[in-house]
């Protein structure tokens, strides 16, 4: 047994040596293949067919005439632009600040209640947000009463 070699503390620092070894492997690699000069590759790709000749004497195909009614046309003003829907509106702002719906209930109830070993419940981590501002809340009058008693004091 060697005398002055260390043992692996921490796993993830022999990890994270081994993949600097792969990275550096496969840069080498790369380096390799991109010196290296290309072969010519040869596809069994079928020629390209020659265009097809247009009949002269077909129907024309049916053109939408400005008769025809697109089926939202309520939502445009006569130059094409799009009216403003108030309920739309509404509706994409209601579902822009909710935000978008948790994909695991059961984690969410989780968390409100603590049931994750090492993460503090939700319910801790308001009260001590509460606090938190309360207290900042409290000083900002305090300095605030000190500046307006001190420029009264003054007159």
């Amino acid at each position: 047994m060697p005398l002055f070699t260390r043992k692996e503390s921490v796993p993830l620092d022999a990890r994270d040596r081994a993949l600097r070894e792969e990275m550096a492997r496969l840069e080498s690699e790369l380096h390799r293949l991109a010196n290296e000069t290309p072969k010519p590759v040869r596809t069994k790709a079928a020629r390209p067919s020659p265009p097809k000749a247009v009949n002269a004497f077909a129907a024309p195909l049916p053109r939408a005439s400005a008769t025809t009614a697109p089926a939202d046309a309520g939502r445009f003003n006569e130059r094409g632009v799009r009216k403003f829907d108030l309920l739309a509106f509404i509706h994409n702002l209601g579902e822009n600040l909710t935000g978008p719906a948790g994909n695991n209930p059961a984690m969410a109830k989780m968390l409100a209640a603590g049931g994750i070993h090492g993460l503090r419940p939700l319910r801790k981590e308001r009260r001590v947000a509460r606090n938190r501002f309360l207290f900042l809340f409290f000083t900002l009058l305090l300095i605030l009463w000190g500046v307006a008693y001190t420029y009264i004091r003054q007159r």
